[in-house]
Order: structure tokens, then sequence, then C-alpha cells
């Protein structure tokens, strides 16, 4: 049962369109307790202005991607949404997908190029250590079935909304996030992966301050 609802998290994360608002709710996982306010309440931060990644291409023909955000400098405890787009179009090849003989992926392989996109925003703050958010720990779900998946000719948007905090996913023990990103330069990675026939990868750089 645990795994059903965590496979249903994930499809829901991507594949509903664009979500606004990026001033509360998280993609899961509570509050890392670390007593540190939300930095929205100070205003914009200097050099704050949006910033984009657009039409990054790849070693999988027909499928390009781009990330956009209203700015790319945010205060530490700050709140954030960034909106990927992936493009594909009819030249991009029927995609393969291995059997897996342990844990599956939690999400089933569609049409929607969006089930095959991954993000994470990492990177190593100013004083050296490394920071990180994603959906890379779903728990245990279900082996993955050999398939063949022909993605739409379509154009798919998705809104990344972040908590500011270091986060790996929910696992199998409803992990809850934990502190905000020190300050330093990171990056927001948006991959498409393509498994044999290749992939596509958009990095758009951003800033957190004190």
């Amino acid at each position: 049962m645990a795994n059903d609802m965590l496979r249903a998290l994930a499809i829901a994360l991507l594949s509903s369109a664009c979500v606004t608002g990026c001033g509360g709710d998280k993609e899961g996982g509570g509050s890392g307790g670390d007593g540190d306010s939300s930095g929205s309440d100070r205003g914009v931060p200097p050099g704050a202005e949006p910033c984009a990644a657009r039409d990054v291409q790849g070693t999988i023909p027909g499928v390009t991607i781009s990330i956009e955000s209203s700015r790319c400098v945010y205060w530490r405890g700050e709140p954030a949404e960034f909106v990927y787009t992936v493009t594909t179009d009819s030249s991009v090849p029927p995609l393969e997908i291995a059997a897996s003989d342990g844990c599956g992926r939690c999400v089933k392989p569609s049409s929607d190029p969006r089930s095959f996109v991954t993000y994470q925003i990492s990177g190593l703050s100013t004083a050296g250590d490394p920071q990180q958010y994603c959906l890379c720990d779903m728990g245990c779900c279900a082996p993955d079935d050999a398939a063949t998946v022909q993605v739409d000719a379509t154009t798919a948007t998705q809104a990344i909304q972040w908590s500011g905090r270091q986060w790996t996913g929910p696992s199998d023990t409803d992990n809850p996030e934990d502190e905000f990103f020190a300050p330093g330069t990171y990056e927001v990675e948006v991959t498409f992966d393509g498994q044999e026939q290749g992939s596509v990868t958009a990095k758009l750089a951003i800033e957190i301050v004190r």
C-alpha cells in the first residue's frame, strides 16, 4: 500500500500541469526544524532578475528542455519556483525500457514526455558543503517491466515548487525535509532520460544569499 501511494505521488508530481504560487506548499516532507524563518519578508535580493536556460539539446534527437524562473537569486530560507518545458517532436525514437531486477523507478513510462524527466537542485555551498534537493529516493517500488514507449510530439510544462530546503525524497519512511540550503551558487538540473537512446540535461544557475 505504501509503495502504491508513493507511486501515485511521483506520477502526480511529474504529470500535473504547471502549478502557480510558490509561497508555502512543499513537494512532500515536513520542516527540517532548523529555526530559520523565510527570507521572503526582506524583499527581493540585489541582482535578482528573470533568468532562463532555453532549448537545450542532448544526445537524443527531437528533445529540447528549457528552464525559467522569475529570478535566480534568493534569500536563504526563501521558497522558489522553476518552470521547465520539454518539447518533443516526431523524430524522437522509440524508447526501450529495460526490465529491472530490483526496485523500479516508481513512475511508469508513458507517452507523456514528463514521465521520463527527473530533476534536482544541487551544488556546493560557499563553505564547500554539498546541498541537494530532489525526488531521488521514493522507496522501493515494483520492478520495471521491459517496454517500448513512443512519446508524443508535444510541448509539456511542469513547475518545480522548492521550499529552499535540502531533501532527497520521502523514501519508505516519510523522510522530512532538512535544513535550508546554505548561501552559495547551485544548479537546477532537469534531465530527460531516454536510457540507451540518449538523454538531454538542462541546467540553470541560481544563487542563495544570506
